[in-house]
């Protein structure tokens, strides 16, 4: 068994672990996938880049990413959304 991971390791086989913008996409996916979210409260815009106007991630200029619509009024690049919680109505 420690062989065969062995193997694998020098085979190139390890899996990619996502960055947090890529994992905070693929939850944002997942939530409009399964629930009823109303594109009023979010809404996937597609792709394109995150240019030098956007100041918080200066690690990502030039990088292509997707962006969201957050309560119907705020265009946002994922990087820029900080955590995916959910917040029960009362």
């Amino acid at each position: 068994m420690t062989q065969n991971i062995k193997d694998n390791a020098n085979n190139g086989d390890l899996m990619k672990v996502p960055t947090q913008p890529e994992l905070t996409h693929l939850q944002l996916q997942a939530m409009l996938r399964d629930h009823d979210i109303p594109p009023s409260e979010l809404m996937y815009c597609g792709e394109r880049e995150y240019t030098t106007e956007y100041v918080a991630h200066p690690e990502y200029h030039g990088m292509i990413m997707p962006f969201y619509l957050v309560a119907g009024e705020h265009e946002v690049p994922v990087c820029d959304i900080a955590s995916v919680d959910r917040v029960d109505d009362q």
